[in-house]
Formats: C-alpha cells, sequence, structure tokens
C-alpha cells in the first residue's frame, strides 16, 4: 500500500533544468516556499556530443546579478567576440564584433557557449544551499486550479503525495505535461527538418569566433567551446540527416566542409576530428497562453522556436525575470503583508509583457529561415548584396549588435537588489 503524504508550498515547479532552477532561486529569495518537482535525478556528467546552449551577453549579466556567473566561468565556456555570417556559394559576408558595441562600461563577449552540466551544476549547488525542496525523481498525475490554491496529487517512488501550492509553474520543457494537463492549446508547426549535433576539431581553431554559415535546406553553425573546439548545429532535412547520421568519420568530414563553403573553411582550417554524433526534430511551439490563473508556463513549456539565431535559453531567462519583477512589484506594494503569487492579475501581467518579446524573436527566427531559404529567382543576389551592405549602415550594425548580445532585452529590467552575503 503507498503512504501518503501532504506538503504545503507557495509555489510548485514542474521541472528543474536551468530555467526551473533559476525560477526556484528568485523565488527562494523573495521569501516565498518552494518545490521543484523532476522527473529525473539531475546529472552534470558531459556528454558526447555535449550538450550546450548559447546564452548571450544579456544573460550573463542576469546570471552575474544572481551570483552565478563566477562559478559557471570556472567550469568552463567558449566566448564569442565575433560572429560571421555567410552563405556558401554566395557572395556577401558581414561580421559582428563584440568591440563595436558601445553601450557597455567594459568589453564582454557577444555570447557564450555553455555545456549544459556546467550550467546546471552551480545553481543546484546554491538550491541545496537555499530552503527549496527538491523532489526527484517523481512525476505528476494530477492537479485541479481552485479558486484560492492547486492542489497537486504526483508520485515519488511508492510514496503518494498531495501539494497545496497558491501558485503551480510549468517549466518542463517543449512536450509539456503541464501545458497539456491545463488544456492550453499551441500554434506552430514542425519544419521537417533535425538539427544534427557534433563536436569538431579544426587546424586553426575558433578565436572566439562563430560562424552562422546559411543554405537553403537551413543554417550550419559553428559555436566556439571552452577547448578551442567547436559544437556544430546543423539543420537537415531528414534524408540528409539520416544519411550524415550513418556515415564514417571521413564522409561526415568531406560533407561538412563542403556544407560550410570554401569561405568558412578557409578560416577554421580542415577539420580534424568529429565526436559523435545526435539530432533533434526542428519545431516552432508557442502557447495560446503564457499563463491563466494559479498557472503560468515558462522556458520551452511556453515557447520553443527555431535554433538559428541561439535564442531558447535566453528568452528562457527572460521569462524568470519577468515574473520575478511582477511578484516583487507586487510584493512592494502590499508591505509586510501575504502577497499571493497565483493571483489572475498577476499572471496576466507576467504574461501581456512575454508576449511582444517572444513573438519578435520567433518572427525573426522564422524571416531568417524564410529569406535564407528562399528560391525565388534573383532572391539569392539579393541575399549577398544585402549581407555586404549591412555592415555599411551602422544604425542596423548596432541594432543587430544589440538583439545578438541580449543587451537590447534585458536592459529594460530593473531588477531588484539582492544580497549576496
Amino acid at each position: 500500500m503507498a503512504l501518503e503524504k501532504h506538503i504545503d508550498s507557495d509555489v510548485v515547479i514542474v521541472g528543474g533544468g536551468a530555467i526551473g532552477a533559476v525560477l526556484a532561486l528568485e523565488l527562494d529569495r523573495l521569501n516565498y516556499s518552494v518545490a521543484v518537482i523532476e522527473l529525473r535525478t539531475p546529472t552534470f556528467a558531459s556528454s558526447d556530443p555535449e550538450r550546450v546552449v548559447a546564452l548571450n551577453d544579456g544573460s550573463r549579466c542576469y546570471l552575474e546579478s544572481l551570483g552565478l556567473w563566477k562559478e559557471i566561468e570556472e567550469l568552463g565556456l567558449g566566448d564569442i567576440h565575433h560572429i560571421v555570417v555567410t552563405e556558401p556559394g554566395n557572395r556577401g559576408r558581414f561580421d559582428l564584433h563584440a568591440s563595436d558595441l558601445q553601450s557597455t562600461d567594459k568589453e564582454h563577449a557577444l555570447g557564450y557557449v555553455v555545456e549544459m552540466g556546467h550550467l546546471l551544476e552551480p545553481m543546484y549547488r546554491a538550491l541545496q544551499a537555499s530552503s527549496v525542496e527538491l523532489i526527484a525523481p517523481a512525476c505528476i498525475e494530477n492537479f485541479e486550479l481552485l479558486e484560492d490554491q492547486v492542489s497537486i496529487q504526483m508520485r515519488r517512488g511508492d510514496e503518494q503525495l498531495t501539494i497545496s501550492s497558491a501558485l503551480l509553474l510549468g517549466a518542463d520543457g517543449t512536450y509539456s505535461q503541464m501545458r497539456a494537463m491545463a488544456g492550453i492549446d499551441v500554434f506552430g508547426w514542425d519544419y521537417n527538418r533535425f538539427g544534427l549535433v557534433a563536436s569538431v576539431t579544426t587546424e586553426r581553431g575558433h578565436q572566439e569566433t562563430a560562424h552562422e554559415c546559411f543554405r537553403s535546406s537551413g543554417p550550419l553553425a559553428f559555436l566556439p567551446l571552452a577547448d578551442g573546439r567547436f559544437s556544430i548545429v546543423w539543420a537537415a532535412t531528414p534524408a540528409e540527416a539520416t544519411q550524415l547520421l550513418a556515415m564514417d568519420d571521413e564522409a561526415f568530414i568531406y560533407a561538412l566542409q563542403k556544407a560550410a563553403g570554401a569561405s568558412t573553411m578557409s578560416k577554421l582550417g580542415a577539420v580534424t576530428s568529429v565526436s559523435k554524433r545526435a539530432s533533434f526534430p526542428l519545431e516552432l511551439t508557442i502557447a495560446k497562453s503564457f499563463a491563466q490563473s494559479r498557472l503560468a508556463l515558462l522556458g520551452n513549456a511556453a515557447h520553443t522556436i527555431h535554433p538559428v539565431a541561439g535564442q531558447g535559453m535566453n528568452l528562457g531567462f527572460r521569462d524568470v525575470e519577468t515574473l520575478i519583477e511582477v511578484l516583487s512589484h507586487a510584493k512592494a506594494q502590499q508591505g509586510d503583508a501575504y502577497c499571493d503569487p497565483g493571483q489572475s492579475i498577476l499572471m496576466q501581467a507576467y504574461a501581456e509583457n512575454r508576449r511582444g518579446d517572444v513573438m519578435a524573436v520567433a518572427g525573426f527566427t522564422e524571416s531568417m529561415s524564410h529569406i535564407f531559404g528562399s528560391s525565388v529567382p534573383g532572391v539569392k543576389w539579393l541575399r549577398g548584396m544585402g549581407l555586404d551592405n549591412l555592415s555599411r549602415v551602422p544604425a542596423l550594425a548596432d541594432l543587430l549588435l544589440q538583439q545578438a548580445s541580449g543587451l537590447a532585452q534585458f536592459k529594460q529590467f530593473k531588477r531588484p537588489e539582492v544580497n549576496h552575503e
């Protein structure tokens, strides 16, 4: 017979990972009691190929404000000080340099490439030192959204748990169980493409430069790793992806160099080794509602976009920042009185604030995919001319720098003062 237990918590987060962990830390600092429910026990070991995420400088600023960045940096990351955009087989090239970004007091990189384990380990170390309760491995069986609370039924091994909470937060990924159980529909589509990932070594190393090679079937990105190698993300048709996964290393390297194009390979030198390969489907999935009374979605549970601009995790951190800003403002208005975090007006404020940013980023990535995927006569020539002339329009170049670095989005936030002592 299963044991039964009841837990009371101000906020329950379903799904850990980087978004769920940072969210829990932020809520703990606001003095809410927090429980994080994860389907699996967290692990931080490296994989082959490495599972990496791209963080822009706005996300770095945010994680630094939480006291997490120093440990992440010490574990190792690849700096992106330079981004080169090309289209193999076409004229034109556009360069973004961190040194051209004039809006920071001191120079930082445009972005960073971080192994997922290196990102998560400092976060979970901070969780262990906090008051957050981590429940893992465990699974949600049902929940009911009531007027003044959420009643959650879950199982941990042979133990049956019921949790009463003021707010339920879904941070459980693209195929969110919380979103589905809440009856929230999504819009979007399958790109009929797979993202093939691997790590490669090249003769000249990365020199803190990321390369984005736009091809008709999808982009091929080279992202710098901490040890001088690249992590690649290659958008390919199902047939291409199947062939690439089945190739031996020599054949794969040949195909990769051909896809990257002569201009890019002249900068990298020959590819000398490649890791194992893996793939994942590319899709656009945006929840029709980001929140309702007693429930909110964050990260990939709310929006999964094309990886062409590497903005997925950055969008997720801005979800967290927005929700915390809304709750902080409400708590400040109520003074010493308890601030109910799940009330409808706060959830609506969060959803309204996030919709514009998410749709703008999704629109940008869709535009890039369609422009470089078009085979309409004359468009290829226009693309080449456009890449050549972008750098000659300072205002547009600065706008792209602001977007790439993430500072254009994060600078709108004013974080509450946090005592890290």
